[in-house]
Formats: C-alpha cells, sequence, structure tokens
C-alpha cells in the first residue's frame, strides 16, 4: 500500500485537462459536461501519457466545481486517503488511482457530493493507429463514450507552451455494454495523441448534477497490428470412384464351398464393401459398413464382404455367406440376385456403384 502524502497546495492543470479542452473547442461545447444553470461538479480521472511527456505530464485526477466554491479531491486505498488536495472551484492531485481505489469529490470539505471506484477504463485497442481511422476499445457499461485525437507543437520547452496543430473527432458507432467502436473522420495522423472519454452524469437535484468523467491518452500506435492471418485452405480432395473390374463365378455349387469373389476398382485408399442380395426385396441405399450391418434387410442378405485398399488399385473382395443365404442357396436350383458395392474412405466420402445384376445356377 502507497504510504499517504501531504496535501498538495499548488498543482498545474494536467495537460489531459488541457488536451480535453482543445477537443471540444475543436468539436463545440459537449453537451454532457455544459454548464447548465444551477450547481456542476465534475470529478475527472485522466491517465497515460501524450507524445511529449518529459515536458508536461497527463496523468492526474481533478474535481471542478462551477460556480465556484470550495472544494476537495481525494484517493482513498481500502479505506485510507492517500492522496488529497483543496481548492476553490478546482482542486487536483498529479496521481491516478489504481484500479479498485475510490476517488471521491467533497464540497465543501467534509461533505461529499460524488465518489467512483476507478475500475482503469476505458482502453484503446491497438488497431487505432497512425494511418487508420478505426477507433475501438473497451469500456464501464453505461457510459458515454466520446474520442478524438490531437497533434500538437512544443513552442517553449521552457515554458511548456504547447499549440494544437491538427485535430481528428472520432464517432462511436457501436456501444454493447463493455466495448465501443466507430471510427475517425480522418486517419489518425502522425504524432498524434489519441483520446477517449467516458462520462457518466447524475442529477442530484434540480439545481445540482455531478458527472464523473475517466479518460484515457495515449500516443497513437506508429504501426498499425498485422490484419489476422486467414484461415488455411482446405485441402483439395479428389473425388472418390471405383468399378467393378471382375465379376466372380455364378455356380452356387463354387458359392456354397467358397464364397462369392470379384475385383473392385478404387482411385484412392478406403474401405469397399459389397452386398449380395436375393431379388425381390427392397434394397437398401448403400453396402453396409462392417460395424453397420442391418440384422434385418427387407431383401433377403445371401452373402456380404469388406476389403481394405491402402492405395488406388484392383482390390479382391470375398464375401461371405450369411445362415440364411446358404439355406436358400442349398434349396434354390437358380435364383437372381443384385450385387451393391459401396467405396467409403476416412475423409467421408462414400460412391455406391450401380447395382449389378447376377443370374445364379446350380
Amino acid at each position: 500500500m502507497r504510504t499517504p502524502r501531504a496535501l498538495v497546495t499548488h498543482i498545474s492543470l494536467p495537460l489531459g485537462a488541457v488536451l480535453s479542452a482543445l477537443a471540444l473547442a475543436g468539436i463545440g461545447a459537449n453537451p454532457a459536461l455544459a454548464w447548465n444553470h444551477g450547481t456542476n461538479y465534475t470529478l475527472e480521472v485522466v491517465e497515460g501519457e501524450n507524445t511529449i511527456p518529459a515536458y508536461e505530464p497527463v496523468a492526474g485526477t481533478v474535481a471542478k466545481v462551477e460556480p465556484e466554491a470550495p472544494l476537495a479531491v481525494s484517493i482513498v486505498h481500502n479505506g485510507t486517503t492517500v492522496y488529497k488536495n483543496e481548492g476553490y472551484g478546482w482542486a487536483g492531485v498529479p496521481q491516478v488511482p489504481q484500479s479498485g481505489e475510490t476517488v471521491v469529490l467533497e464540497s465543501p470539505v467534509g461533505h461529499v457530493i460524488g465518489s467512483n471506484v476507478y475500475d482503469g477504463m476505458p482502453t484503446i485497442d491497438p488497431s487505432t493507429c497512425v494511418g487508420s481511422a478505426n477507433f475501438e476499445g473497451d469500456n464501464t457499461s453505461g457510459f458515454t463514450v466520446e474520442g478524438s485525437y490531437i497533434t500538437y507543437t512544443l513552442l517553449s520547452a521552457k515554458h511548456h507552451d504547447i499549440k494544437k496543430s491538427g485535430f481528428g473527432q472520432a464517432q462511436v458507432k457501436t456501444l454493447t455494454g463493455t466495448s465501443f467502436g466507430g471510427s475517425f473522420l480522418a486517419p489518425v495522423a502522425a504524432g498524434a495523441t489519441v483520446m477517449v472519454r467516458e462520462s457518466l452524469k447524475t442529477q442530484l437535484s434540480s439545481e445540482v448534477t455531478y458527472t464523473y468523467v475517466s479518460e484515457r491518452v495515449e500516443p497513437a500506435n506508429a504501426t498499425c497490428p498485422a490484419p489476422p492471418s486467414p484461415p488455411p485452405s482446405p485441402p483439395l480432395v479428389t473425388p472418390l470412384q471405383g468399378a467393378l473390374a471382375t465379376l466372380g463365378h455364378t455356380k452356387i455349387r463354387l458359392l456354397l464351398k467358397s464364397g462369392y469373389r470379384d475385383q473392385v476398382t478404387i482411385n484412392q485408399a478406403g474401405a469397399i464393401t459389397q452386398d449380395l442380395y436375393l431379388r425381390g426385396g427392397k434394397l437398401p441405399a448403400a453396402a453396409a459398413s462392417a460395424h453397420k450391418h442391418r440384422k434385418s434387410p427387407p431383401a433377403l442378405l445371401l452373402a456380404h464382404g469388406t476389403a481394405s485398399a491402402g492405395a488406388a488399385g484392383k482390390v479382391g473382395v470375398v464375401l461371405k455367406l450369411t445362415a440364411a443365404g446358404r439355406r436358400k442357396l442349398e434349396s434354390s436350383g437358380s435364383l437372381s440376385a443384385i450385387l451393391l458395392t459401396t467405396l467409403r474412405t476416412k475423409n467421408g466420402q462414400i460412391d455406391t456403384l450401380a447395382p449389378k445384376s447376377l443370374t445364379l445356377h446350380r
């Protein structure tokens, strides 16, 4: 925890407040911060640095009241005041609260007008960079968000005199929850200081308002982040193709002895499944895989076989008779059958060849 410091009795206006004033001068009066009839209190935290931090600090915490009256600003850590300053119409400390600390505005001293827990917001996305018109980042939910950038010239290092030499206004187009997005009217200029400010105005009474402002000030990134790499192109897939190369024997006695044998060509590595059905029943759309064989197909399954191809070429397939197929062949002199052939690959391709009609004889 930081050691409490003595009250600061004299402090120059932080450059963040100067830049905010310059920004407002470039875009007209800010309705959220315009003074109304009555008393208007403002508590503002400015964090970050400008493009010439050696000459003027930016960071600070400022309290203001209009019309002018006695007031104080303080930073509180776990119930202990670590920084505090009193003034008349204006008071500030050249420190920024840590995330989770509380900033407090009193007027008169001892009477709290408003307090806010600092959350480190808003932030500026790295895509807000020189040459880009992009404006986006994160913010506190429910706050109004504004943005701008300023370029300026240091007239006198000795006297810390600066001159505004350029200005760009941001348009916030999206404000969803804890993020914002938009664009500048012109791309961010080289050497620019980018600002994003969020504010929440509270009507304390019909004649009193309290506005909390948190502002981030950063030199614009000189180099925009590289765009994400496009997704890799999907690998080229060779369409699966095949054909019946040679048909097996059609003698029933040979089928009963050694099953049905034939050859199939395939143009790539894959699996070959063949089913031999008795003609006269409804055929399935494709020959079943080894692990998904139909137990009761509409058409009588006479024989079933599978084979694997490690590469393109000609593959021999042996179909073994089912128990029902063997009984059917043993009692038949001849019958008509349909041979169904299906090819499959590991990448999910399936190709079913045209059914082949066979006549089996004793």
